[in-house]
């Protein structure tokens, strides 16, 4: 009697879970975003909704869903889809990949894949800008210019 009613019970609680994150396709077939997560999408296949989720640092680019597509945080416009998965840090890289400010220089940024930091930099004048992931005039970038004067390692 007792082994039953722990089955029962485990499989209220899995109903109880898989209730609470059921994804329903809107098409037959394709990638989806998950309405609240921005790095966790749906692969869909005959209806049939298969979780999945960008690497660390990465963000689902939902522009086309017959695409399965994982971007630069600075490449899509999460709206709503506010949360991310836990970060996996390393030395240089708060997230596993993406491209990082470095917060003694407007000029040397990190670019992280899978964890790996490599020092980058940026051309004489120009200023990293996280926001778009790219070197711009210096005067362009927030907070640049407020930094005292650096060095160029």
């Amino acid at each position: 009697m007792m082994p039953t009613v722990i089955i029962t019970l485990l499989l209220v609680v899995l109903q109880c879970q898989m209730g609470l994150s059921q994804f329903k396709c809107p098409n037959k077939s394709g990638y989806y975003p998950d309405p609240e997560q921005c790095d966790l999408y749906y692969e869909c296949r005959n209806n049939v909704p298969k979780e999945k989720l960008c690497k660390d640092g990465l963000v689902f680019n939902d522009n086309n869903p017959l695409y399965e597509r994982c971007d630069f945080p600075f490449v899509v416009h999460c709206g709503k889809r506010e949360y991310l998965q836990e970060p996996k840090s390393s030395p240089n890289c708060p997230r596993k990949n993406g491209m990082f400010a470095r917060s003694d220089s407007c000029t040397v940024f990190w670019q992280c894949v899978d964890g790996i930091a490599s020092k980058m930099s940026c051309q004489t004048g120009l200023a990293f800008n996280p926001k778009s992931g790219t070197c711009q005039w210096k005067y362009l970038v927030p907070d640049c210019g407020k930094q005292p004067a650096e060095s160029e390692e």
